[in-house]
């Protein structure tokens, strides 16, 4: 039963573009239910409690206008709780890709992917949290269509040119950017004797890329272009050319330093984490894990040199499983012009590779820009207070002076998220929670498919108790890198926070299972979420190493030691906690130990306050049986 023609005629009968878009999240979601909070917040977060709700329900009353009549489609809305029942299991990518793969293609069926796919588009503007969802959305659904595309044609070629050519110009409508198929259309027209056709759609491609991604064709287009220009008349004596060659694997790994990094070891850190994210950007390789189980083709090795008070960055390229040495660079100052100096490095690797990479497709934003947007991390990472008010300086600058420049708006916003527990005795007032949720909001909407930008806006939410967004973003963020250490560590706690703890405790054992890629204090994420979750054994052990890297450590490292029953080193730690804390104070003069504690049980976003009180109890008999120990 071909549900996709059934599920567009119902979007089509709703009139109501918010009632559309609940449909079409409802359908294109991998979730089978989401709660109505979430749903309300997703799509009338900037209206009150009373209207949003009388707009929910408007919606869902016009969506099951639009299904009567429909056997076996249905609206189920129960408990807090709305999910869209089909008579048969359901996946949006699936089911297109089932009408590409099917033998006998067809206009008709590419007209319903088209209509599916476009309204990832048409129903852009309703809130920046769905128009993110949109974009991961469309990005996937292209994904999966573009492999059973791929498969699809090279099954027909040869045998049936005409099919071929038909279910080619779909994909290359559906995906103007899709340079596999543009070249199989170009040389299926210079064969055909319309090498002007060809050179025309090469033309629109380099137009299309140009426009939408800054960037310029792959060597093999390009060099196909110049063989029709060449020769014209020749397409009919040209041997059939295979598939394009699969990507190169790549790993790169930042070894042990030579010297003392001091000051600089924060910077080299946000330099290698900046080098490794652009070589994620390219179409011609693809990044893993230096210790995954399929080993990298080419490994990329960075080793950090710290001389006479500098920094220089030793690089090389090792090649094949002997690990042979295929081309090392030295790179003096990285800290300076780093902007220019990463494109170089990479134009280098890529040469080396025998890829061309156009020079044009990192970030245009200004090397000085980019340079103050590296040192601004550089001084977030050293996690001090010293550094804290200077970092936030530079990164406001930049969005005043650059405002399109998502990644500082993010680290922007995740800083003010941080400030408080950066800073003990400090809290956030409602003017720093609105300041970082603008900055987020500018992010997400600069690139929706940022995973940090996703990942700062659900510690927003947070903050502002939209634990239900927050979620949102939290699995939007999953969803675009779930390979990345801080995400899932990050997610983690967020999920904790928003009191989702199975899936709190499921993405801990996640982030576990990659230990050798985790920093330290990724460890203290985890060991907040492990606590939250139950399991204070696992938390106790991960506070006890990660002692002295935040102020909350001892929090929760003595409340873990209490409900082990050892009660003798929670007092202990509670002392170390207390003092440690005395000495980083900034709020008001001679807190006592009560303040402290006090502060420390106010800075976490918890959705449940029972769990606040649990901690409260938990410190509180710790600070009693420490109180009665001294008394002794």
């Amino acid at each position: 039963m071909q549900l996709i023609p059934d599920l567009l005629d119902i979007l089509d009968a709703v009139r109501l573009r918010k009632g559309r878009a609940l449909l079409f999240f409802l359908i294109a979601d991998r979730a089978p239910v989401h709660r109505t909070e979430k749903v309300t917040d997703l799509f009338w977060q900037n209206s009150d409690e009373q209207r949003a709700a009388a707009s929910y329900r408007q919606a869902v009353k016009h969506i099951r206008r639009a299904m009567e009549n429909r056997p076996g489609i249905a609206l189920e809305t129960s408990a807090g709780e709305i999910a869209l029942r089909l008579p048969r299991a359901f996946d949006l990518a699936q089911e297109l890709a089932a009408l590409i793969d099917d033998p006998g293609w067809d206009t008709g069926r590419g007209g319903q992917i088209r209509l599916m796919i476009d309204q990832t588009v048409q129903l852009e503007g309703i809130s920046a949290s769905f128009d993110s969802w949109l974009a991961i959305t469309r990005a996937t659904l292209l994904a999966g269509l573009r492999q059973v595309l791929d498969a699809r044609l090279a099954d027909l070629g040869g045998r049936d040119p005409e099919a071929q050519r038909a279910l080619a110009e779909f994909a290359v409508a559906l995906e103007p950017a899709n340079e596999n198929v543009t070249r199989l259309l170009m040389r299926l027209d210079w064969q055909a004797g319309r090498p002007t056709r060809a050179i025309e759609r090469y033309n629109t491609l380099y137009a299309h890329l140009d426009e939408a991604f800054d960037q310029e064709p792959e060597a093999e287009t390009v060099e196909l272009l110049a063989a029709i220009k060449l020769d014209p008349a020749g397409g009919g004596r040209q041997a059939p050319q295979g598939d394009r060659p699969p990507q190169i694997s790549l790993s790169v790994a930042l070894q042990d330093p030579i010297g003392d990094a001091g000051d600089l070891g924060s910077l080299t850190n946000v330099l290698f984490a900046d080098l490794r994210m652009r070589m994620g950007r390219f179409r011609e390789w693809w990044v893993v894990e230096p210790d995954a189980a399929q080993q990298a083709q080419v490994r990329i090795l960075l080793r950090p040199f710290y001389l006479d008070g500098g920094l220089r960055l030793f690089v090389e390229v090792l090649g094949g499983q002997g690990g042979h040495l295929v081309w090392s660079e030295w790179i003096e100052q990285p800290q300076n012009d780093w902007e220019h100096k990463a494109r170089l490095l990479l134009s280098n690797i890529a040469n080396t590779l025998s890829v061309v990479v156009s020079d044009r497709s990192l970030s245009d934003s200004g090397s000085d820009v980019y340079d103050s947007w590296l040192r601004a991390q550089a001084l977030l990472d050293s996690w001090s207070p010293e550094t804290e008010a200077e970092a936030i300086g530079i990164l406001r600058q930049i969005t005043q002076r650059t405002p399109p420049f998502g990644p500082a708006h993010a680290e922007l916003a995740g800083a003010l998220n941080v400030r408080h527990v950066l800073l003990p005795g400090t809290f956030q007032t409602e003017e720093i929670k609105r300041d970082a949720m603008h900055h987020a909001i500018v992010a997400v909407s600069a690139d929706p498919l940022d995973t940090r930008a996703h990942r700062v806006l659900a510690w927003c939410f947070c903050h502002m108790g939209y634990f239900d967004l927050a979620e949102f973003h939290f699995d939007q963020a999953l969803t675009l890198n779930r390979s990345n250490a801080l995400t899932v560590a990050s997610c983690a706690l967020g999920f904790a926070f928003s009191g989702d703890l199975g899936k709190a405790a499921a993405l801990v054992a996640e982030a576990k299972s990659h230990a050798r890629v985790l920093e330290p204090y990724h460890w203290i994420y985890l060991a907040a979420a492990d606590y939250l979750c139950g399991n204070h054994a696992a938390a106790a052990e991960q506070c006890a190493a990660g002692s002295g890297l935040m102020p909350t450590v001892g929090g929760w490292h003595c409340a873990a030691l209490w409900q082990l029953g050892r009660a003798e080193q929670a007092a202990q730690c509670l002392d170390a906690f207390l003092q440690q804390l005395r000495g980083q104070w900034q709020g008001k003069p001679d807190p006592t130990d009560q303040d402290i504690l006090d502060w420390f049980l106010s800075i976490f976003p918890l959705r449940h306050e029972e769990q606040r009180r649990d901690l409260a109890e938990v410190l509180a008999q710790v600070a009693a049986w420490r109180g009665g120990r001294l008394a002794s």
